[in-house]
């Protein structure tokens, strides 16, 4: 009996406790100062992530902290004010490819269509999408992207529809555009862009969408409307576009001197021999006009990306005009300079080129066997410059033992050939070697 009754007193005790407890822990007292909490929490979290933090912060532990503050907030308070703020901001601290963005800017989207940061979300995942299509492009990574373009293609187009008061809505109307370009539809995105380009005339962007169209034409070696669109953007004096579009005018000069030069040397094999004249004077007053606008881009944009490429395709024009010494003298220049260009490593093995059509043997075998020992290089550059080495040994100076010398270095040092199936160095086999030596051997004797 008396268990009994410790039993029963234990048992009111445990209901006393849990009523004055769930009156302390109620959720009407948290939602009490629900949004008093949220306002701290936010305002926790700013102050957390002042200076902003990016999603590539050395400051791991910080980074982890802040993201995870900031989930808080939208997870413990998804009515309060601050919800579709915590959700844009956290989104913006992970890679713009990073699928938990991608589902955090969908999420704002769903649950908070009328946030300020809702187009800026959808056009956050459209943007990454176009930029994952370009990027399987360029690689080869997928048999076609088109899949990717026309994902983005179809937010960009919401981005149109469902926001028309948005400042993204000039933004998307390009990127849809461009979309059609990338999947290969340029007839389409020529359309978009040149109708673009009038909507917008007084916009800012007009200047990038004239770059754009600039670009196309060129590509389709339509010089004279691609000058007209570029022109227009060098004229606006356009900070970003401005320096590129004078860049590509003197690109455009090279090709039509390309151009004019190859028509020139068919009209000559057909015997019209004064009309080649004439046309190969163009193609020179062409190359020059390169040289006189990469110059320009050197003199105007010396301290921008642009103006470091144009010091090394200036040599281009050079080599054109037959100055061969002024562009490797550019060139090496550039090269010293500029060593971690992306054009560097392709000039050091130019200048070979270059030195080997000044007839000037000795430096071109110099610079093509100091490319070939450089590891940096990729194999088959490596692989082809040694065989310059001693192709010119054989084919120009003569000399066989040195010929014999770097063809064997060439056999020993890439075992693996060219992956070029036609390139010439697969002729070079130990057969090839021994034939050498036997004439080596011959003139010796004689």
């Amino acid at each position: 009996m008396k268990k009994l009754i410790a039993v029963e007193i234990c048992v009111v005790i445990a209901l006393a406790v849990g009523f004055w407890l769930g009156r302390i822990t109620s959720p009407y007292n948290d939602y009490a100062h629900y949004y008093d909490n949220a306002d701290k929490a936010w305002f926790n979290v700013q102050e957390m992530d002042t200076p902003p933090i990016s999603f590539d912060e050395p400051d791991k532990n910080r980074l982890r902290k802040v993201r995870a503050a900031y989930r808080a907030v939208f997870d413990n308070y998804p009515d309060s004010r601050w919800a579709d703020d915590a959700i844009y901001q956290l989104a913006s601290r992970l890679p713009r490819t990073d699928e938990e963005g991608f589902a955090l800017f969908r999420r704002l989207i769903r649950d908070y269509p009328d946030s300020e940061y809702a187009d800026d979300s959808m056009y956050a995942v459209a943007i990454a999408t176009y930029r994952i299509a370009e990027e399987f492009k360029k690689t080869g990574t997928l048999e076609s992207p088109t899949a990717y373009y026309d994902r983005a293609l179809t937010l960009f187009n919401q981005i149109i529809a469902i926001y028309p008061g948005s400042v993204l809505q000039e933004e998307a109307q390009y990127s849809a555009a461009m979309c059609y370009y990338g999947s290969g539809d340029v007839n389409t995105a020529l359309s978009e862009l040149e109708n673009l380009k009038i909507e917008f005339s007084n916009h800012p962007i007009s200047y990038k969408i004239r770059y754009m169209l600039g670009l196309i034409y060129l590509e389709q070696q339509d010089y004279e409307d691609a000058k007209k669109e570029f022109l227009n953007v060098i004229d606006s004096g356009d900070p970003k576009y401005g320096p590129l579009a004078s860049f590509y005018i003197a690109n455009i000069y090279f090709n039509e001197g390309n151009k004019i030069e190859f028509e020139a040397n068919f009209k000559e094999e057909q015997g019209k021999l004064q009309e080649a004249e004439a046309e190969k004077d163009e193609a020179m007053k062409k190359y020059q006009e390169s040289v006189d606008g990469y110059q320009r881009v050197i003199d105007l944009y010396s301290d921008t990306k642009v103006g470091q490429d144009a010091l090394f395709y200036i040599a281009l024009p050079l080599e054109k005009l037959k100055t061969y010494d002024d562009a490797i003298t550019r060139l090496e220049a550039a090269i010293e300079a500029y060593p971690d260009n992306e054009n560097a490593s392709n000039s050091k093995y130019y200048i070979g080129q270059l030195a080997y059509l000044n007839n000037d043997t000795a430096k071109a075998i110099e610079v093509f066997q100091e490319f070939a020992d450089d590891l940096s290089h990729t194999y088959d550059d490596r692989l082809q410059a040694q065989y310059q080495v001693g192709y010119i040994y054989e084919k120009d100076i003569e000399d066989l033992e040195q010929a014999i010398d770097a063809y064997e270095k060439l056999i020993s040092d890439y075992p693996e050939p060219h992956k070029n199936p036609s390139h010439p160095s697969r002729s070079i086999t130990e057969n090839y070697v021994q034939q050498l030596k036997a004439e080596f051997l011959d003139e010796a004797i004689e």
